[in-house]
């Protein structure tokens, strides 16, 4: 039976031996099977609760809350005062205050790695896209005049579409340079696919961003692999994008950066919008800085319009730009693992095991 967004009140009230459970976003993931041995438990869902007054009127009753993407913060989180533990089945935090948790004793847990196996895939679909022009030829197609022809029939051919910003035909694999930036799971594993399919491979240090060489020589070991954030700016045709976003990491690709890109590059962002410095993107696209953008995440989301992002603006709609709703981490193997790590952490919570805890 699908959850309901009504705000519903458990049968007792969380305890020494009793667990209350609240998933705040079924629409993402639904759970079952969890085990809370020796306590008891009850488990609420709802089919997809994100706003602050929504939020802070489901979890007051709540002992461990499970958000996929709800922000949880002070507002949202209210007195909450059986709160003890906060889930995300995604691998990263970003939409919840992890200091204010600490300041009021509550456990955070994530699932370092649960998406390592889907995302990769994702990130390379949308680099054929955006290389090939998928979309836009699609829509060129697709747009006929009076005369029943599209730009295909009237010309006899539109390869010259998918040239690069500098007018070149488009690249093929063993001519790509791809810089990754983030070298966690994702970044390990598009590593290989790179490789594989012919690709070179910069692995990007970390960006300075104030920081001296030598304090950058000394975050990194005796036999570093990584190629300094600059030469990998200057050098890659395909920039992708999949560290997680920190105050180091906001607009990493700015316009300094986009500025010193090749004219064939493309730049894959399967992190955080905020990793990139969106109108600038956009600017460089539209100036033929850069060849494609290509995105699975946005400023605001659920994102439909200018006002959550700037790629979705009227006037970008004859770019190279490929769009996915933030779904690159949906898989089977992906589902399942989230749903695994999620209750192993209500697991080890319940046993007072935090060594994967964030705090």
């Amino acid at each position: 039976m699908m959850a309901s967004d009504t705000p519903k009140l458990p049968g007792r009230l969380p305890s020494s031996s009793h667990e209350v459970i609240v998933l705040l976003e079924e629409v993402h993931m639904v759970l079952e099977g969890i085990d809370t041995t020796p306590r008891t438990h009850e488990y609420i869902s709802y089919q997809r609760i994100n706003r602050a007054e929504e939020v802070r009127e489901r979890i007051q009753c709540a002992s461990i809350v499970i958000a996929p993407q709800a922000f949880i913060s002070a507002e949202s989180l209210g007195d909450a005062p059986h709160l003890k533990c906060v889930i995300t089945p995604t691998a990263g935090t970003n939409h919840i205050d992890v200091e204010e948790c600490r300041r009021r004793g509550i456990k955070v847990a994530k699932c370092l790695g649960s998406t390592s196996l889907a995302v990769p895939e994702h990130a390379l679909s949308l680099y054929f896209a955006a290389r090939r022009k998928t979309i836009m030829l699609h829509d060129e197609i697709r747009t006929v005049d009076e005369n029943g022809k599209n730009s295909w029939k009237r010309q006899g051919s539109i390869a010259s579409n998918m040239q690069t910003a500098n007018g070149h035909p488009p690249y093929s694999l063993e001519q790509e340079v791809a810089g990754i930036f983030g070298y966690g799971t994702i970044g390990k594993r598009l590593d290989v696919f790179c490789k594989a399919l012919g690709m070179k491979v910069l692995i990007a240090e970390r960006k300075a961003n104030g920081l001296s060489r030598k304090n950058l020589n000394e975050m990194k070991g005796p036999a570093d692999f990584r190629t300094p954030f600059d030469e990998v700016i200057r050098s890659a045709t395909v920039l992708f994008i999949c560290c997680t976003l920190d105050e180091t990491s906001r607009n990493m690709i700015d316009a300094p950066e986009l500025s010193t890109m090749q004219p064939e590059a493309i730049i894959v962002n399967v992190s955080r919008a905020g990793v990139m410095n969106t109108t600038a993107v956009i600017r460089a696209l539209r100036e033929s800085q850069i060849s494609g953008v290509a995105v699975d995440v946005f400023d605001r989301e659920p994102a439909s319009t200018e006002e959550d992002s700037a790629l979705l603006a009227d006037d970008t709609a004859g770019l190279n730009l490929t769009l996915s709703p933030h779904v690159a981490y949906y898989s089977t193997k992906t589902v399942l693992t989230m749903k695994a790590m999620v209750k192993e952490h209500i697991k080890n919570f319940v046993s007072g095991n935090y060594i994967n805890f964030e705090v």
